[in-house]
């Protein structure tokens, strides 16, 4: 009897072996931008001659709080991907969680070095910017092209296997 077959399909492989994947380059790019943008939001952004002290993101402009949770919603989304994807329900996928998270950074980050404050009693023109708002745009822009390049090498990847599918044997 040993040489017969069992009436049960086999086991499944158990959920360990094929969920844990690694971190891709692409990974760690978004990781390392958001990391980045988080430290840069508190660099100094603006400076004003003749005034000791310098203005940070989220003091300058309250509406870069938003971007602060956005970047620590990122980094949650990169870090707990695969149980992200197995949640039940009708949750949009990690790859497009980590689009919108960067991309809305990004347009959040671009208004707040375009944005110079105005302090009470001082014209426009004596407030001039600094390296922080800089490293945030740039580590923003990096965050956000890498989401969206893996975003896109998934659907392709995806529209591969279904024209395999398609093909008949």
């Amino acid at each position: 009897m040993t040489s017969e077959t069992a009436p049960y399909p086999e086991a499944p492989p158990p959920a360990r072996a094929t969920a844990g994947r690694g971190w891709t380059g692409s990974d760690l790019a978004i990781g390392g931008a958001v990391i980045v943008l988080l430290i840069a939001l508190f660099l100094p952004w603006f400076s004003a001659p003749g005034i000791v002290g310098t203005a940070d993101g989220p003091s300058s402009h309250g509406y870069l709080w938003f971007v602060f949770v956005l970047t620590i919603l990122a980094l949650i989304v990169v870090v707990a991907r695969d149980a992200i994807s197995r949640l039940p329900g009708n949750l949009p996928s990690p790859e497009q969680m980590l689009v919108g998270a960067t991309g809305l950074a990004l347009l959040l980050t671009i208004l707040g070095v375009a944005q110079t404050p105005s302090p009470a009693g001082e014209s426009l023109g004596s407030i001039g910017w600094s390296y922080g708002g800089w490293v945030a745009l740039v580590a923003a822009l990096i965050a956000f092209i890498s989401a969206l390049g893996v975003t896109r090498s998934l659907a392709s990847v995806g529209r591969a296997a279904q024209a395999l599918r398609r093909r008949p044997s």
